[in-house]
């Protein structure tokens, strides 16, 4: 095997691993956002339920859903809000280097 033929060996295996590092980081932003998007919807499917049967509970029938609802509503956005200002600072940080 020549020079040539191993210079571009490793000018490929450089860029096979640059391509792999760049994969793994775009898959933990999909993972960490499509987190985000559960816990969201289950923020308001839990407060809509603990408002459920705390109205089978105290017989206030549609009061303590609706609070739970939006309780779940109000817990969500908050957690959209911090994972927003997380990746926010983070790719921030990213562009200045």
């Amino acid at each position: 095997m020549d020079d040539d033929e191993q210079k571009r060996r490793e000018k490929t295996a450089q860029k096979l691993k640059s391509w792999q590092a760049s994969q793994a980081k775009a898959y933990r932003t999909y993972i960490k956002t499509s987190a985000v998007g559960l816990e969201f919807g289950l923020a308001i499917a839990v407060g809509a339920l603990l408002g459920y049967f705390a109205d089978k509970y105290f017989s206030s029938s549609p009061y303590c859903l609706l609070a739970g609802v939006m309780l779940g509503t109000i817990a969500g956005v908050k957690r959209l809000w911090v994972f927003m200002k997380s990746y926010l600072e983070k790719s921030g940080r990213d562009d200045d280097e």
